[in-house]
């Protein structure tokens, strides 16, 4: 929906009655039973979704996810392409963690293999992308 969000340019304001328009099963049961009460004006697509988050991704799975982003490293068997795949996998369960361009690119660094991360100390890199480039070189 986010994508579809995006490249219809669809309002902030009208983003929860379209997307909920879409529901099936379990979850349209749940907002069919919920949406009198959270109508609102303050109702956002966000507050959406962390409802929806509440009930279908428990707290424990949350914590599970961001533990296994926060210590994901490069090990010895793992290709750039595997990494990076398993980070991005990862971070969509924590987007604060990535909030910026350059929170992204800071962890993204720190779970790299140790000699990667030496042969890049010093070089100025200013977008994740130029970041993945330069380890790909490096691999």
């Amino acid at each position: 929906m986010e994508k579809i969000f995006i490249v219809v340019e669809v309002p902030e304001g009208e983003k929860v009655n379209i997307g909920t328009y879409y529901l099936t099963g379990e979850v349209d049961i749940l907002w069919n039973i919920m949406k009198d009460k959270l109508i609102g004006p303050e109702f956002t697509w966000y507050k959406f979704l962390s409802k929806l988050r509440i009930k279908f991704y428990p707290i424990v799975l949350q914590r599970q996810k961001e533990k296994e982003f926060i210590e994901l490293k490069m090990s010895s068997t793992m290709t750039l392409m595997q990494y990076a795949s398993k980070f991005t996998e990862l971070s969509r369960f924590v987007p604060e963690f990535i909030s910026s361009e350059r929170l992204k690119m800071r962890r993204f660094e720190e779970g790299l293999a140790f000699y990667i991360r030496n042969q890049l100390a010093g070089q100025p890199i200013l977008t994740y992308q130029e970041l993945y480039e330069r380890v790909a070189e490096v691999e």
